[in-house]
């Protein structure tokens, strides 16, 4: 009999960092965009992988000496080659117990009010082909961590430094507990120093509630978020405006939406080699087709790891902590009003 533990012992050993099972009941009230009854019918868990991002990976861009750093081995494919084969091996592993595994492609961090158009479908009456899990809500319902309030994904563990893979089954496997626990405690470090100016402080926010537990997170400007990730913020990133003087932008003063701002960057991307190198890949940069963070995660990633390590919040030691109901708390400590 094919259990959660054997499959998540084949998954550590294969490389993951962490792994995490939900099952198909808390996700059920997804929406048809996000849903993984529309990827795969015979759905009945979500096996989640997580492999860390080394803390040198930021190096390169805190000293300004190489920033391809981070794209390589922080959200290229020297994180997710190594996360692909664990993947991989841990399909294996359950397909040779009979059972069938479906990878969402990818996985995204939308809502479906943010996603890009859908795509047409490929039959009449079909879902468009692109229905992808929502991945740090899956995360979430696989007991991992929380959506801290940049949006960015925390675990016990790691903070914000992961990244996931994820696979459907029909396999029914005994899910994991989700944390009862906050790891964000709403420093707000996020807000403060993001270089494009994309989280809000506390006039808006998003929440989902899984079972007993309400995530909740700040909502986020994908748009400023994007033309930020992609280097055209010259508060983030020095090359645009290298390779292109004359071109100027106030990223306060932009209102583009996600799919938009991205889309601009790619018709840019002919009068810029740094724009050409973020659209289509050089695999001597390290991105591997993978648009580049140029913006080096200042504040959802960096400014919030460094809070929480410094205050004690994560590490290796901490998850047991974070499933604990506190009982004496009246409500969630860290609501934002």
């Amino acid at each position: 009999m094919l259990t959660r533990e054997m499959v998540k012992k084949v998954a550590r050993e294969a490389g993951a960092d962490l792994v995490g099972i939900a099952p198909l009941s808390r996700l059920m009230q997804a929406p048809p965009e996000t849903h993984p009854l529309n990827i795969y019918p015979k759905t009945k868990s979500v096996v989640v992988l997580a492999g860390r991002i080394l803390e040198g990976s930021y190096k390169g861009i805190r000293e300004n000496a190489d920033w391809s750093t981070y794209w390589i081995y922080g959200y290229g494919t020297g994180i997710y080659g190594p996360l692909g084969n664990a993947m991989r091996m841990t399909r294996q592993f359950v397909e040779s117990h009979g059972y069938e595994t479906v990878v969402s492609p990818g996985g995204h961090t939308f809502l479906p009010h943010e996603a890009p158009p859908h795509r047409p479908p490929v039959a009449e009456g079909k879902m468009p082909s692109n229905v992808v899990l929502h991945m740090r809500i899956t995360a979430a319902a696989a007991g991992l961590g929380e959506l801290g309030w940049s949006k960015v994904f925390l675990t016990p563990e790691f903070g914000p430094r992961q990244r996931f893979e994820m696979f459907l089954t029909d396999a029914e496997l005994e899910p994991d507990p989700l944390l009862q626990r906050s790891i964000c405690d709403r420093c707000l470090h996020c807000v403060r120093d993001c270089p494009g100016h994309a989280l809000y402080s506390k006039q808006k926010k998003v929440s989902v509630k899984i079972e007993d537990r309400v995530f909740e997170w700040g909502d986020v400007d994908l748009g400023k978020c994007k033309l930020t990730h992609w280097g055209l913020n010259e508060l983030a990133s020095p090359f645009v405006k290298k390779d292109m003087p004359g071109f100027k932008m106030n990223i306060d003063e932009q209102t583009m939406g996600w799919f938009e701002a991205i889309n601009f960057g790619r018709s840019l991307s002919q009068r810029s080699r740094y724009l050409s190198t973020v659209a289509n890949g050089f695999d001597e940069l390290g991105q591997g087709g993978r648009p580049g963070s140029i913006c080096g995660a200042y504040g959802c990633i960096q400014s919030c790891y460094m809070h929480l390590k410094q205050t004690g919040r994560i590490g290796k030691d901490k998850r047991a902590y974070y499933l604990q109901k506190d009982d004496s708390a009246k409500g969630d400590e860290n609501h934002v009003e």
